[in-house]
């Protein structure tokens, strides 16, 4: 006989049964817009540093996407002209953001050089990433137009399905590949994994509940201050995402926007500096710069541009 003091466990109660409303509901709702805030002020300041820090070496390979016709193509540089220091530049950064957008959506890189075997699971996981912020974006806009609860539903599957896929994969490919383990620290796989609970979260609430309803509510009740029951299943989902997006610009992950940099200001910068330009003067002053270590071809206490000028190097 069925004990009547007891209810029989289902699977369908992390869904259904609510969290106590009132503390936990107020928490969620603030640390949402707490892990906001942080990933916005500390990628701001992480952009700034960047962006201000001291030049870096320029890699100097060509071809280059903001070249001209076809030297963009073969590798030249407007430097084959005659007299081009004297002529004005013509160059495009619409061709620079089109290579980065093939760099960033389809990873072209690492499927050319795909090496280990990495590149379609890689694909998976980020483009897990992008789903996932077009699935928040439509539980934001959903709270105004709920006909889009369909398209969402999609979005939200195949985001968490890929996201699974690509993370759980990589791990695998990391862990048994031996060449690939070499280069892979324990940082990557704790990145993965939390990357891979998060997707799991994402599926498991979506499928217990067979809609993100449940997720468009929270996000209603972000938006708005109006604390409201929420399932602890989509609760734990959120507040991991959550404590990623604020630990996401203090790691590693930062290429997010330091590829911006990496691309635009080292590998593509190919402009030649111009007495008493902004470059110029920054030159000047890190050849100013002491180094304070020495070595066979290092004098400790003098200058970069003295170290250049007299190098102290063993015969």
């Amino acid at each position: 006989m069925k004990d009547e003091n007891h209810a029989f466990f289902h699977p369908s109660s992390l869904i259904l049964l609510p969290l106590r409303e009132g503390t936990m509901e107020w928490f969620l709702i603030l640390f949402g817009w707490i892990s906001a805030a942080l990933f916005v002020i500390v990628s701001a300041y992480k952009i700034y540093r960047v962006a201000t820090a001291p030049l870096n070496v320029r890699w100097e390979v060509y071809p280059v996407p903001h070249e001209e016709g076809e030297r963009r193509h073969y590798g030249g540089s407007y430097m084959e002209e005659v007299d081009w220091a004297k002529k004005s530049r013509a160059g495009s950064l619409v061709a620079e953001f089109v290579e980065m957008g093939q760099e960033i959506f389809l990873l072209q890189r690492v499927r050319k050089y795909n090496v280990y075997g990495i590149w379609l699971l890689s694909l998976a996981m980020h483009w897990g990433l992008y789903l996932g912020a077009g699935l928040l974006g439509l539980l934001v806009i959903e709270n105004a137009l709920p006909a889009l609860a369909p398209l969402t539903n999609v979005v939200g599957v195949v985001a968490f399905a890929l996201g699974t896929l690509g993370a759980f994969g990589l791990i695998a490919k990391r862990a048994t590949d031996r060449n690939l383990n070499l280069y892979t620290a324990p940082i990557d796989y704790f990145n993965l994994l939390w990357l891979a609970a998060i997707f799991v979260l994402g599926l498991a609430s979506f499928a217990t509940a067979g809609s993100f309803a449940a997720h468009r509510a929270y996000i209603g009740s972000v938006l708005t201050f109006q604390p409201a029951p929420i399932a602890p299943l989509v609760a734990l989902t959120f507040f991991a995402f959550e404590l990623f997006v604020v630990y996401m610009p203090f790691s590693k992950l930062i290429h997010y926007f330091a590829k911006y940099f990496t691309y635009h200001s080292q590998l593509w910068d190919d402009a030649f500096k111009v007495k008493g330009s902004p470059t110029d003067k920054k030159v000047a002053e890190q050849l100013a710069y002491t180094a304070a270590w020495s070595a066979p071809h290092i004098v400790p206490g003098k200058s970069w541009l003295e170290q250049a000028q007299n190098p102290n190097v063993e015969k």
